[in-house]
């Protein structure tokens, strides 16, 4: 059986369960790499190996706010500085977040003064309880490659006051579209990150819609807010229509007999 350096490493059990050391030994590598010349090509090509072989691949954040663009809690700034973070250390980071027809400030069009040149595109297609078409902008900031998903009808504005099958409308076009946009780039995520309930659709989509693609994908999920005001929960009537034509989930994942207690 063949083993490389890495492989070695992770057979040595005091650095697989010691995640100071581990840690210490790959900031060890990374200043042999950045040297450069001043070292010996063998222990360079070693540390790179080492490196090469412990970045994750690609991370997805999906996410309803971010950064400067459309933060209202701390949601939107926890998500902006983790990834900053983590393309900091070298990972593939990709955050992906509604493109809102207006900002916190009533402002339509912020993205074409960004500084960080956001551009659109090109169009993304889903289907939900009909075709929706989802406008694709795309930017880098601090190495994190920033997407932005534009349709005025789905994304007015961030946590708009609506009925409960414009909320299921939302969530399920937002959660399609991140994974669809995923497909179109070629981008398999190592690990998504879905956050707080308007994110609670895309594993489920990831696993009951798109077959194998997402199979060796690690979804986690973070809740943000377990506040009763703040927890997603929606009571939809009679009069809001068969939401299950909308979502298209089955009906026992999103439905809680207990919801009373």
């Amino acid at each position: 059986m063949s083993m490389n350096v890495n492989d070695l490493f992770l057979s040595n059990h005091l650095l697989k369960n010691d995640s100071k050391m581990s840690g210490r030994l790959l900031g060890l590598c990374e200043k042999i790499v950045s040297a450069g010349s001043k070292v010996q090509n063998s222990a360079a090509k070693v540390a790179k190996l080492i490196i090469e072989t412990n970045i994750l691949g690609p991370i997805v954040f999906c996410t309803p706010e971010i950064g400067k663009w459309s933060t209202v809690g701390g949601l939107g700034v926890m998500v902006d500085e983790l990834s900053l973070e983590l393309a900091k250390f070298g990972q593939t980071v990709v955050v992906i977040s509604p493109y809102y027809e207006k900002n916190k400030n009533n402002k339509s069009g912020y993205l074409a003064d960004d500084p960080a040149g956001f551009k659109y595109i090109d169009n993304i297609s889903l289907l939900a309880d009909r075709e929706y078409v989802i406008g694709v902008h795309e930017g880098v900031v601090g190495k994190v490659k920033q997407v932005f998903l534009h349709n005025s009808d789905i994304f007015p504005i961030p946590y708009v006051d609506t009925t409960p099958d414009n909320v299921i409308r939302q969530i399920a076009v937002f959660g399609k579209a991140c994974l669809e946009y995923c497909c179109a780039r070629e981008i398999i995520p190592s690990v998504c990150v879905t956050n707080d309930w308007f994110t609670g659709f895309v594993a489920a989509y990831a696993k009951s819609c798109f077959g194998a693609t997402f199979k060796g994908t690690t979804f986690l999920h973070i809740c943000h807010n377990l506040a009763e005001s703040y927890e997603g929960r929606i009571y939809p009537e009679p009069r809001h229509g068969n939401v299950e034509r909308i979502h298209q989930l089955q009906r026992d994942w999103l439905v809680d007999p207990t919801w009373s207690k």
